[in-house]
């Protein structure tokens, strides 16, 4: 696809909401297709006198890119048949209004994930019968494309992995912790570090949530507090180095995020 503005997507074979393709729905892409809107970097700049240009302001991510605000995705959609096949289509696409879906087709690396809204439907009639109804589908959605769930296992020491997709992603960590051990971390190259450190002894799976909505810590189920100096870091894409300490075994799990 090409970098652009606007996205127009009039001939999908197989877009997919929630994993269930349109055409299982009952529904069908009209000649306007799916619409995919750009997403905008938030930024920041300020006048200062005494200073050429302006001063950016701006927050950026850990690759040193502004983060991104949300895309608007329209699809443009009508079912056909009789009056209940296509209460059925209404009935099951509206039980998904408000809700967050993700929406997928042909060989994207990954699905766009945001909430969705619908217009007011449009009923076609012939005489006293409906035969057609159209509908617009919105949804406010991520701006990145975010791909399945990849698990990399890691050994004790320095770890060298590839992270896939073009943007940050935040891993979550499942570590087994060795006999006896009082901390458990785990440290990137770029100076960033995750420890647990206890008065005792730590027993059983350590499970730790980096994503931004979670960023959560537990041992066997129960909340815990990673060191004050701790950094819930994210991986970035490409290589990277990971380095465990205090644990007999210790994997990750991420989903790509890619810009397009």
């Amino acid at each position: 696809m090409l970098y652009q503005r606007r996205m127009r997507l009039p001939h999908v074979e197989d877009p997919t909401l929630n994993g269930v393709p349109l055409e299982r729905m009952m529904l069908s892409l009209s000649s306007d297709g799916i619409t995919i809107d750009n997403a905008e970097p938030t930024v920041s700049m300020q006048d200062m006198p005494g200073r050429d240009g302006r001063l950016d302001l701006t927050l950026t991510d850990p690759s040193g890119a502004a983060y991104m605000g949300n895309r608007a995705i329209t699809l443009s959609l009508y079912a056909i048949g009789g009056e209940d096949d296509i209460l059925a289509a209404k009935t099951r696409l509206a039980a998904l209004a408000g809700t967050v879906v993700t929406l997928s087709w042909r060989g994207l690396p990954g699905e766009y994930q945001g909430r969705m809204s619908l217009s007011a439907w449009e009923d076609k009639w012939a005489g006293p019968r409906q035969i057609a109804t159209l509908v617009t589908v919105s949804i406010d959605a991520a701006p990145y494309l975010i791909g399945r769930t990849r698990t990399i296992t890691l050994k004790t020491g320095a770890n060298a992995i590839h992270i896939r997709g073009n943007r940050p992603c935040w891993p979550a960590w499942a570590l087994a912790p060795a006999s006896g051990t009082k901390t458990v971390s785990m440290q990137d190259a770029h100076g960033h570090k995750l420890t647990l450190a206890s008065a005792t002894a730590i027993t059983g799976l350590i499970t730790i949530d980096t994503s931004p909505d979670v960023r959560g810590l537990r041992v066997n189920g129960n909340l815990m507090t990673p060191t004050l100096d701790s950094d819930y870091f994210p991986l970035l894409p490409g290589a990277n180095t990971i380095t465990p300490s205090g644990v007999t075994a210790a994997s990750l799990a991420y989903r790509p995020l890619t810009l397009i």
